[in-house]
């Protein structure tokens, strides 16, 4: 079997909950697989295991971050709008809220710039991989 299949097999493999990466090795020495392929073949698998971990978390904190943002932007819009419609009755006055405003619109794109990142991360790593 090629190196390549052996990864993808690995890699295919350690997305079950009872893998260990110390099975790739028990798996491969007994087959007579040079040491350096195995010392590859781990390396990379070890990678994309913390790769798929680092990109998860990316996701959920990108994630959270949009949408905090989002909140926030429509909350000093909203209160920029009521006062100024006179919902919230300030007599002659209305607020301007941009602080919130604009700090969650920078949160939004800032959330939305970090998650096309990781994913372009994600696709240069794959194409580590494929040997």
């Amino acid at each position: 079997m090629s190196r390549a299949k052996l990864i993808d097999y690995y890699i295919e493999k350690s997305q079950s909950p009872d893998f260990q990466i110390d099975q790739i090795r028990k798996e491969l020495e007994p087959n007579n697989i040079p040491e350096e392929d195995i010392r590859a073949i781990v390396k990379l698998v070890d990678n994309h295991i913390l790769n798929s971990a680092f990109t998860k978390n990316s996701k959920n904190r990108s994630t959270e971050l949009i949408i905090a943002g989002a909140i926030l932007a429509l909350l000093g819009a909203g209160v920029t709008i009521a006062t100024y419609t006179g919902l919230i009755n300030l007599g002659d006055n209305f607020l301007v809220v941009y602080g919130p405003f604009f700090g969650g619109v920078s949160m939004l794109f800032g959330g939305l710039a970090q998650r096309k990142n990781s994913s372009s991360k994600i696709r240069s790593n794959r194409q580590k991989l494929d040997l």
